[in-house]
């Protein structure tokens, strides 16, 4: 079908972002704003299992959603692509799980704060932290913990609920609030060479995941000077850069003056506000939107050039074992 849409425009442009299953839905909003871009959004599933995939940029994201396997035929896919002259965002195979990426931000100076994996027997020895899950999106398993022995106890109530050892990671608290009492967690995206910040959420709890509604004027006129003069943009890059991710949206706040980034996801949830209280917050909204676009066009690829093969080992194998066991768990080595 989306060959068919392809030759009957002529000269297009294409751009294919790889997500899980289920969260394709992320990116829906973004398709319809790309025109006359064709966004494509693919499943891994369909991607391992397509003989033929088009000449285009190709976004790789949702890597935490990934088992082992999964990341490596990624990383085989997207040298496959590569090789064929494919614009390409985010390797598979150089991604880093979060206590590894937090580590990282810490050794390079990029964050104050660190991160402790029980995995590795290491514990925490700067209080507060609390604990999480590295996969998945579930936000923190426990609240803050002063001292060692809560961080035992925590780490106990976790395995006892069953929750992986290397899974968890212990990570050092980093957040303040503003002048005014209200948490902000602030975000911006990395799209290719581009640094486009994204509106912020408002909280009365540090945690300032899904945010509240308890900002005011103030700061969405704040809001405003921060989407539009792009003031933590250098520091910003120096942690995509680092981690080797070229697409994605990080999140971070200001503590004592600095951004200290908290995780880059990529596969963001990208959307808009139809409504709200604000005129200022819905103008920011706009604005956002409106840059987001028009950085993602930038990653155009001009179609009809010849289809890529994707079938060499591993993937004509993985073919081969899924169609035999087509209603059994997928194969994997």
């Amino acid at each position: 079908m989306l060959w068919r849409r392809i030759r009957a425009m002529g000269t297009t442009f294409l751009i294919v972002i790889v997500t899980t299953e289920p969260h394709k839905y992320t990116h829906a909003a973004l398709a319809g704003w790309c025109s006359p871009s064709i966004i494509q959004r693919f499943s891994y599933w369909k991607l391992f299992r397509k003989r033929l995939l088009p000449h285009a940029t190709y976004i790789f994201t949702d890597f935490d959603r990934l088992s082992p396997w999964e990341l490596e035929l990624a990383a085989k896919a997207f040298r496959a692509l590569e090789g064929a002259g494919c614009r390409l965002l985010n390797d598979p195979g150089r991604f880093r799980r979060r206590h590894a990426f937090l580590q990282l931000m810490h050794r390079r100076k990029i964050n104050n704060f660190s991160s402790w994996s029980p995995d590795l027997d290491e514990t925490p020895d700067r209080f507060p932290v609390f604990l999480r899950t590295q996969a998945a999106h579930r936000g923190v398993l426990a609240g803050l913990l002063h001292t060692p022995e809560e961080a035992r106890l925590a780490l106990e109530e976790a395995l006892a609920a069953g929750h992986p050892l290397s899974d968890l990671h212990f990570v050092e608290y980093a957040a303040e609030p503003t002048s005014t009492g209200i948490f902000r967690k602030l975000a911006a995206y990395r799209v290719g060479d581009a640094i486009v910040p994204a509106l912020s959420v408002h909280s009365l709890d540090w945690i300032a995941k899904y945010g509240a509604p308890v900002a005011e004027a103030q700061q969405y006129d704040e809001e405003s000077e921060l989407l539009r003069n792009n003031p933590h943009e250098r520091h910003l890059m120096s942690a995509f850069e680092a981690a080797g991710i070229d697409y994605g949206r990080a999140d971070f706040g200001i503590l004592g003056g600095r951004p200290q980034i908290y995780e880059i996801n990529t596969n963001p949830m990208i959307g808009d506000l139809t409504e709200h209280w604000s005129a200022q917050r819905l103008a920011n909204s706009r604005h956002a939107r409106e840059a987001i676009a028009a950085a993602v066009k930038t990653l155009d690829s001009t179609g009809g050039k010849p289809a890529v093969r994707l079938d060499g080992e591993p993937f004509a194998t993985q073919f081969r074992r899924d169609r035999r066991r087509f209603f059994m768990s997928h194969w994997m080595p």
